[in-house]
């Protein structure tokens, strides 16, 4: 927690604000970080599967140049 700013007040009242900067994307467990990396490398995966799919059923039909 940061260091609270203490403000005082010309009418006898005292102000204690408390700034703290939180930023949730750098603040990740080390469980957090792979289930992002592990979800990023399985949509990876997919799209690569299915660019390979649809490769082979084209090059394979004979009407198409390759």
């Amino acid at each position: 927690m940061a260091d609270p700013t203490v403000i005082d007040c010309a009418s006898a009242c005292t102000v204690t604000v408390v700034h703290e900067l939180s930023l949730p994307p750098l603040q990740l467990t080390l469980e957090e970080g792979a289930q992002i990396a592990l979800a990023i490398g399985a949509v990876w995966v997919v799209g690569w599967a299915v660019r390979m799919v649809l490769k082979t059923l084209s090059t394979s039909d004979g009407n198409q140049p390759e």
